[in-house]
């Protein structure tokens, strides 16, 4: 994806600096993915709906069962 490459290029304006200088990359992270969350249509976000239902429906689903081990 483009933006995955201008994420990588610009990665120096985005960096949080706590008080002595410590990156905190969790944050950094976090806020990428918001803003790429917040960047997808209708369409990519009713296509990724779908997808989590249809997981969420194979996972209620599913039975767990155990065999002896001889």
């Amino acid at each position: 994806m483009a933006s995955d490459k201008n994420i990588k290029l610009n990665i120096d304006h985005t960096l949080l600096h706590d008080d002595g200088g410590e990156i905190d990359y969790w944050k950094l992270a976090e806020e990428r993915n918001i803003k790429e969350a917040l960047s997808l249509n209708y369409t990519q976000r009713f296509r990724i709906m779908m997808q989590l239902m249809r997981f969420d429906s194979m996972l209620s689903r599913a039975k767990i069962t155990h065999k002896k081990i001889p």
